[in-house]
């Protein structure tokens, strides 16, 4: 038998209460409610020590246990507590983060259709999700907001867009792939000025919008003009562009050094003439040509 705790956790507008012990079946059950907290620290004591991940590692690495949440309503965790760290779960629904500084790490978010994201910032929330996977049913995305930072994170199986970029989002060393069919999804759909896509693979199916949409919104706050929307270093495919920028061009908008399976409806990108493209090739390193 496995003791998980003695006493409910507070954090960041949540409580975590357990039974205080395991059964035959496996770790006891762990309830997540909204509730007032003390703590930043919401660490799965099943989970261990945080270790630097394999080089390569996407997702929630192999062999970790998590904590389950058993959850009394379905909908989003509210995160309010600056610097939250929220470790080794296994939860449902989505997290709405409006604190900043937080880290959500080492953990498997489920959508359920309950919830329009995964994770979403608003207001001043910040958060880097880290060394996860996202999955599941979403009416939005797995991921949306403003100043996110996913690192080595796994978008996979989801029914929903893959990440709703506003200001201030990176998206690095992810992959996002195997979305359920719509022809209106998109794998990264940026919104805003001031956001990196870097290193990361986005896999589209034929049927699907596009593997990065780049449309800003020039009435919403973090316009375009906030800072460069760059493109590096990626493998794109799918999609009927596997780029595509529509209607007037966004300045600040640069494509460097990625990477193109040859699989998209149309062509691998659609781009107004101002945008700044190079060392665009296909996967087997042939030149690819805008269209």
């Amino acid at each position: 038998m496995l003791a998980l705790c003695a006493a409910a956790l507070g954090v960041g507008g949540i409580v975590v209460a357990t039974d205080g012990a395991a059964g035959p079946a496996g770790p006891a059950e762990v309830s997540i409610a909204p509730a007032a907290g003390a703590s930043t620290d919401l660490s799965c004591s099943l989970t261990g020590e945080w270790t630097a991940p394999e080089r390569g590692s996407v997702g929630l690495p192999t062999g970790l246990r998590l904590c389950p949440e058993a959850a009394d309503t379905p909908g989003p965790l509210t995160i309010d507590v600056p610097g939250a760290l929220i470790d080794g779960w296994d939860l449902r629904g989505g997290l709405v983060v409006t604190a900043p500084g937080v880290v959500v790490q080492r953990s498997r978010i489920t959508g359920d259709g309950s919830t329009d994201y995964g994770v979403l910032t608003q207001g001043e929330g910040t958060v880097r999700v880290q060394d996860s996977t996202i999955t599941g049913r979403f009416a939005e995305a797995a991921l949306g907001g403003s100043r996110w930072t996913a690192e080595r994170v796994e978008v996979v199986g989801v029914a929903g867009d893959g990440v709703h970029a506003g200001r201030g989002c990176r998206l690095i060393s992810s992959v996002l792939s195997r979305f359920e069919p719509g022809t209106g999804i998109d794998g990264v759909d940026v919104r805003a000025g001031d956001v990196v896509v870097e290193g990361t693979t986005v896999r589209m199916g034929q049927a699907h919008g596009s593997a990065v949409r780049i449309a800003p919104d020039e009435d919403a706050p973090g316009r375009a003009g906030d800072g460069p929307i760059v493109l590096r270093d990626n493998v794109l495919g799918g999609g009927e562009y596997s780029v595509v920028q529509p209607g007037p061009a966004a300045p600040d908008v640069e494509l460097v050094d990625n990477r193109f399976a040859r699989d998209a409806g149309r062509a691998p990108l659609r781009l107004p003439a101002a945008v700044h493209e190079r060392g665009s090739t296909y996967t087997d390193g042939a030149p690819v040509l805008r269209g």
